[in-house]
Order: C-alpha cells, then sequence, then structure tokens
C-alpha cells in the first residue's frame, strides 16, 4: 500500500447499494441587520454570527445542523435523503427555523450568491486559525480570494455513489456541465451597491482565487471520466497545502506540498485518515471528491427555489441511463470544445457560440430537459423540483438577470 492509496481507500470508503444512494445539501445565507448592516462577525457587544450560530445549532431538533463560513456567512447542512421531497420537506422545516430565530432578533437572510453591499474590506474574519491561515494565503494566491472568503454565499450538492466507476462518470459529467449549472443558478445581481450586469460575478470571483486549488478539474489536467481517480489523487498531492494539523490535531501554518507532506506522515507509520481528509477538504475544486461527490457551482438561490440545485444535479447524476446518454453526448467533445464551454460561465448570454455549432443557450435548454428526463426516471415525483423553476429561468433569464 501507497499514500495514494490511502487518499483512495478514503475516497472509497462510503460506498453504498444503488438503492439507498442519498443527496445532501448545504445552504449558504448572507446576515444582515433590519438596517442593512452586515451582521458582525465576532462583535461581543451586539449579536455577532457567532452567537446566532449558538442560538441556531439550539433550536435545530434533529434536521442537519449549523456552521459558520469565514466571514460568517450562516450554513446549514442537511442530512442525506433518498428522496428528493424529503429533503425538500427537511429545507422548509429549516427555513422556518431560520427565519424565526432572524426575526426575533431584527435580522434578514440575503438571498444572493454575492453580498449585493458590502465588500471584502467591511467584513470581519472569524476568529479561527485556519481561516487567518487561508487569509494570508490568498493575499498571494489570486486576486478575489477575500471576497470568495467573505462575501460569497452558495448552495453545494453531495451525492453518494455506489461504485469507482460511477463516482469517476458522476465527477466528469458534473465537471463538463458546470457552466450551465452557473447559468441556470447565477443569483447575484449587484456588488458594492451597482448592477453586475450579464457579468456571472460569483463564478468569475471563484476563477480568480487560487489556480492551484480551484475552477474545473479540466484545468487541472483531468479530462476524462477514465482514470478520474487516479488523475485526481495525482492532482490533489501536487497542490500546495494552507494548513495541516499536527498529533494532537492543532492546526499548523504549511506551505508544503500536499503528497509531501503524506508520503513522509506514510513512511513513519503516522498516516491518518484524519489527514488525509484535512487535504481533501483544502480542494476547492468546482466538482470536489472525498467520500462523496460534492457539487459546487450553484449560487445561493431565491428564497423557495432551495432543492432547486440539487433536484438538477439528481437528474443528470443519479440515473444511470440520463448519466450514460450524457455521457454519449460528451464523448466527441474535443478539449477546445471544453474551453470554449467553460469560457461560457463568466457572462450570462445564451447567444455565446458553444460546442457542435450550438448557442450556450441551446445547451443550457437541452441539459435542463435531460434533467427532468433522469427526475422522471428516478420515479419519484420529484419533477416540480426543478421544473417550476427551469421555466422560469428559461422564459425571463437567471435570477441574476431578472433582478437587476
Amino acid at each position: 500500500m501507497t499514500y495514494k492509496k490511502k487518499f483512495k481507500d478514503i475516497i472509497l470508503s462510503k460506498l453504498v447499494k444503488p438503492d439507498h444512494k442519498s443527496v445532501g445539501l448545504e445552504i449558504e445565507s448572507i446576515i444582515y441587520t433590519k438596517n442593512d448592516k452586515r451582521l458582525p462577525v465576532n462583535s461581543q457587544k451586539e449579536l455577532s454570527a457567532v452567537k446566532l450560530l449558538e442560538l441556531m445549532n439550539n433550536s435545530i431538533e434533529n434536521n442537519g445542523y449549523y456552521s459558520l463560513e469565514p466571514g460568517g456567512q450562516m450554513e446549514w447542512s442537511s442530512r442525506p435523503y433518498v428522496d428528493l421531497n424529503d429533503l425538500n420537506d427537511a429545507i422548509k422545516i429549516h427555513k422556518n427555523n431560520f427565519t424565526k430565530v432572524l426575526s426575533k432578533n431584527n435580522l434578514k437572510e440575503i438571498n444572493y450568491g454575492v453580498d449585493p453591499l458590502y465588500g471584502p474590506d467591511k467584513v470581519d474574519l472569524i476568529k479561527q486559525k485556519k481561516y487567518e491561515l487561508m487569509d494570508k494565503y490568498m493575499e498571494t494566491s489570486g486576486t478575489m480570494g477575500k471576497w470568495m472568503m467573505r462575501c460569497t454565499a452558495s448552495i453545494q450538492v453531495n451525492f453518494d455513489f455506489s461504485s469507482y466507476l460511477e463516482m469517476e462518470e458522476m465527477a466528469y459529467v458534473a465537471d463538463t456541465l458546470h457552466p450551465v449549472a452557473t447559468y441556470l443558478f447565477s443569483n447575484s445581481p449587484f456588488q458594492n451597491g451597482e448592477r453586475t450586469g450579464q457579468k456571472n460575478i460569483r463564478n468569475l470571483i471563484w476563477e480568480n482565487t487560487d489556480n492551484a486549488r480551484c475552477n474545473n478539474l479540466f484545468d487541472h489536467g483531468i479530462v476524462s471520466p477514465f482514470g478520474l481517480m487516479d488523475n485526481y489523487v495525482k492532482y490533489v498531492c501536487g497542490v500546495p497545502g494552507i494548513f495541516q494539523l499536527d498529533r494532537n490535531g492543532n492546526i499548523q501554518d504549511t506551505k508544503q506540498k500536499f503528497g509531501e507532506r503524506t508520503e513522509n506522515l506514510y513512511k513513519n507509520g503516522c498516516l491518518d485518515d484524519y489527514d488525509l481528509k484535512a487535504v481533501l477538504h483544502q480542494i476547492f475544486t468546482n466538482v470536489r471528491i472525498k467520500n462523496l461527490v460534492e457539487v459546487r457551482g450553484a449560487d445561493r438561490t431565491p428564497d423557495s427555489y432551495e432543492i432547486a440545485p440539487a433536484a438538477f444535479w439528481a437528474g443528470i447524476l443519479t440515473d444511470e441511463k440520463t448519466r450514460k446518454n450524457i455521457l454519449k453526448i460528451l464523448k466527441d467533445w474535443t478539449v477546445q470544445d471544453r474551453k470554449i464551454f467553460n469560457r461560457c460561465s463568466r457572462v450570462l448570454d445564451r447567444k455565446q457560440m458553444a460546442p457542435q455549432n450550438k448557442s450556450f443557450g441551446e445547451w443550457v435548454d437541452i441539459i435542463g430537459h435531460i434533467a427532468i428526463e433522469g427526475l422522471k426516471n428516478r420515479n419519484r415525483a420529484e419533477v416540480h423540483l426543478f421544473k417550476n423553476f427551469f421555466e422560469q429561468v428559461k422564459q425571463k433569464g437567471p435570477f441574476g438577470i431578472q433582478d437587476q
């Protein structure tokens, strides 16, 4: 066994039976006071994000859990569900509970992917060692890291898988279709109090955060579903660390590449699972592979549409027939086609030219309808959870455009 084999063992540690595969959701929210001030992160004199976190976790009653993002954004993580209707019910319970606590404390949720009023210079950082190290690292890794940490909010969807092959197919398809998701779920109409126009601004922020650990798997040489896990582990091992854990679990600064550190620990007989998990959690690609497949491309949606990204990706990824049909479509795409398609994610314009002599808008419609067919094939009465959202975006454009 090698240290790279240990990474693969972690990734494959939670295989589930096909009829037990579940979907989980993480919903991030920026919080304002009722007079449109950003909720302080660490304040001791007034209600802070840290205190709000305590209030939420005291009121949750076995419906997932809450945590904080670096700039005090509140994140609710659902439990995993086989049926998307059950997941949607859990979202409604969360929303009802969250709204009550916010209202009681004169706060409100800002359902956008980027803070509409405040830049990173106006937002504190949560007092945690790993975020302090990350903030320092982001000063030199790109131009928008501080924006990413303090001023963005998204919805991430997590999927179980049943086999090595299924995981590779799911990750490849999700990575290739990332531009479609960033268009459909774009919801960042303002930045610094000004309209963002056709800029897909949260996607652009991530694209300019850190070339070593962000962007598409494609950007890191992972261009095929075949051998994807081997190539993913190889890629991860070449990424520089932001932090590492000592033998007592304390966070330390590091610039060492992940592969170098894990190989040294392995040779010394002290490579633990928590070392490997700490590494995998420092990769921020649009599709992230842990012991599940995490898809990260959606902005925080408008209220009542939180389930839509999960439904879209469930239709695309979890029905084998649908996934195989998409792979047949994608098999003729060249490297140049992928580059063209990825560039389409930067601008909210259906007229952009895309692969196979089709416009980007045509591909958005094709993939959206395939997602609906995939939901039908799941046979759980889930189609409405995406279709209603999709039809509105088709008619009026993404909410990031509608709200300007």
